[in-house]
């Protein structure tokens, strides 16, 4: 009994997030008659093959593919897709009607072999069939199965299907799974599991093929380049690196080392104070020329680089020099002296001083 069928991804079922695409198997050249369907849950690590009744879809057989170690990395029973790998890894569990249990397990080195088991508590594990390339460029894949004649006797490579992509065309594309049927041998598969259990065997051979499909999927999907944002030589949103051509990228200097234009030209007498910013001396004050009269404290200490600090309280307004302010926006406070409120907030200093040494009255 020869029977062909093809493979399709599913229109009726939309694309799920971290999931494999639902296929769907039906008759060659019948693409709208819908044999069976193929949907992944949790994660791709429970797969059911269900089958369309007047009483919704049933259930015929479930697989457990192996669960990925790493997160968005593809759980394949390609031995080649992790290097790590143990054969516990790369076995799918699989059940079905009438208490019907198999396994699918890659043991390929070089290339994928998928071979299909019944388990045995008591003995190994009785092979079914197997599925392989004939070499690692073939355009198919082979279903095979060995025949034993006897002890000290060969067995004999049987085989009885074939997948392989369809030619594109108004009936075509998807998967082909063939299951040619000619010979004694080749017909003989259907009765693997007994008589009567022709169906068992579909779903056998079916639930291989499509788990073989996932694996070619998701090593398609790894191979595919991945679009990446052009790489940007400098990043817009950021400063220039700072480097000898580029002072404005140096950041602020740090007090007392600023550039020459900014500072305040030298004093004349190491006790006398500049004006920032060229502004007239206040009504009352001594001229830029001379110097501070003694006080209790002595002459006001110089400032970093030899150069005096401002009077006390007053704050540089834009543009003009002085040392930096500190954080917060306040200058520091003067020696023994208290700051009027509002110099913080840029209010011009008052018009007229009283005499150095006496407190200062507002």
């Amino acid at each position: 009994m020869a029977a062909i069928y093809a493979v399709y991804t599913s229109p009726q079922h939309p694309p799920l997030p971290n999931h494999l695409p639902t296929l769907i198997v039906t008759p060659h050249g019948q693409p709208s008659n819908i044999l069976y369907s193929y949907l992944h849950t949790n994660f791709n690590a429970e797969n059911y093959l269900l089958t369309p009744s007047p009483q919704g879809d049933l259930c015929v057989a479930k697989l457990f593919p192996p669960r990925p170690k790493e997160p968005g990395k593809a759980s394949a029973s390609d031995p080649g897709h992790s290097s790590n790998s143990n054969s516990g890894s790369r076995v799918v569990r699989c059940e079905a009607s009438r208490n019907l249990k198999w396994t699918i397990a890659n043991t390929g080195v070089i290339s994928p072999i998928y071979k299909l088991s019944l388990p045995s508590p008591d003995s190994p594990d009785l092979p079914l069939f197997q599925i392989s390339k004939p070499n690692p460029n073939a355009a198919f894949w082979s279903m095979f199965y060995f025949a034993y004649a006897g002890h000290n006797i060969p067995p004999k490579r049987i085989e009885f299907g074939k997948i392989q992509k369809n030619p594109a065309g108004p009936n075509g594309g998807g998967t082909r799974i063939s299951i040619t049927g000619k010979t004694p041998e080749e017909k003989a598969v259907w009765h693997t599991l007994g008589e009567g259990n022709e169906d068992c065997v579909e779903w056998v051979v079916l639930c291989a093929a499509l788990n073989l499909l996932d694996d070619e999927i998701i090593k398609a999907a790894e191979k595919a380049p991945v679009p990446r944002a052009p790489v940007a030589l400098r990043d817009p949103g950021s400063a220039p690196p700072p480097g000898p051509g580029n002072p404005a990228a140096r950041g602020p200097p740090p007090p007392g080392q600023q550039p020459m234009q900014q500072r305040p030209p030298p004093p004349p007498h190491s006790q006398s104070v500049p004006i920032p910013g060229g502004r007239p001396p206040p009504n009352g004050h001594p001229g830029a020329g001379r110097g501070f009269p003694p006080g209790p404290g002595g002459p006001p200490p110089g400032g970093p680089g030899g150069f005096a600090p401002p009077p006390q309280g007053f704050m540089p307004g834009p543009g003009r020099g002085g040392p930096p302010l500190p954080r917060g926006g306040m200058p520091p406070p003067g020696h023994g002296h208290m700051m009027p409120a509002g110099y913080g907030r840029g209010m011009p200093p008052p018009q007229g001083g009283p005499p150095q040494g006496q407190p200062r009255r507002f």
